[in-house]
């Protein structure tokens, strides 16, 4: 995973760079939301990836996914990834693209994992002490997994705050083992 995601980054940074200057932060996102989608469904990943196909039919095919959204300026960048073997990156270009269009709006998707249900109230309380942790404004999403048993495991990009009861026996249990 990390491998695909040095990959990855000078595209997504030079996406990145390219629609800021172009003032379409915006329509690459959505173009790249799609594209990324389109690249992990099975069936067209496997007739995308047909040894026949050229580097040019390819990004035909995968223009066609645009439909109206569709800009010279995609599909060069498409050309270029399609030249270099790279279209299978799509995934990770959009995640990567997303995490700088973010910093550079200085707000940071974080995703809390709890072990129950949050109220309004926890989840502002949380959204307000990661706040203040990053420095930027927070877009927090919930997810429920009892798993956890109780706690919460807290991602926002690369950092990953675990306060799970869950990773405490694992811990536990590793120092009972050693």
């Amino acid at each position: 995973m990390a491998e695909l995601l040095t990959l990855a980054r000078p595209y997504a940074k030079a996406a990145f760079a390219y629609a800021s200057e172009q003032s379409a932060t915006d329509s690459w996102s959505t173009a790249l939301e799609l594209l990324s989608a389109a690249v992990q469904d099975e069936a067209f990943s496997a007739y995308l990836n047909r040894p026949e196909l050229t580097p040019a039919e390819q990004v035909s095919v995968i223009v066609k996914v645009l439909g109206e959204d569709q800009n010279v300026s995609v599909s060069n960048f498409l050309t270029l990834l399609a030249e270099n073997g790279r279209l299978s990156l799509l995934p990770e270009i959009a995640a990567e693209y997303e995490q700088l269009k973010s910093q550079n709006n200085n707000t940071v998707d974080v995703v809390i994992e709890s072990a129950f249900p949050l109220t309004s109230v926890q989840e502002q309380l949380l959204a307000h002490a990661l706040e203040k942790k990053f420095e930027a404004a927070v877009n927090v999403s919930v997810e429920v997994k009892p798993e956890l048993i109780a706690g919460v495991v807290i991602r926002a990009g690369d950092q990953v705050i675990d306060d799970s009861a869950l990773n405490k026996l694992e811990k536990m249990r590793t120092r009972l083992l050693a």
